[in-house]
């Protein structure tokens, strides 16, 4: 993604936050976020139960992928690796 998309981006969800803090600022609001970005770019209009399932599969990707490191073939968007706790 090209830092001018990112900013693009930025400024949307900033403007749909401040217009509607209490809609976009809420618990849950990530699919709400997807739902209205689809809708607004494309025209697409998905349910946010949708929206939810495919954020939580994002979710449990990456955590599958922080237990498995194995599978993580990822090069541009690996994440750093993280500091153990210790108990």
């Amino acid at each position: 993604m090209d830092k001018y998309f990112k900013k693009q981006l930025y400024k949307w969800t900033y403007d749909k936050l401040k217009n509607n803090p209490e809609k976009f600022g809420a618990d849950g609001c990530n699919a709400l976020y997807m739902k209205t970005y689809l809708f607004e770019s494309y025209g697409i209009d998905v349910s946010i139960s949708a929206m939810k399932t495919i954020s939580t599969i994002s979710r449990i990707k990456s955590y599958v992928l922080l237990k498995n490191p194995q599978f993580d073939k990822r090069v541009k968007d690996r994440p750093k690796k993280r500091k153990k706790k210790k108990n």
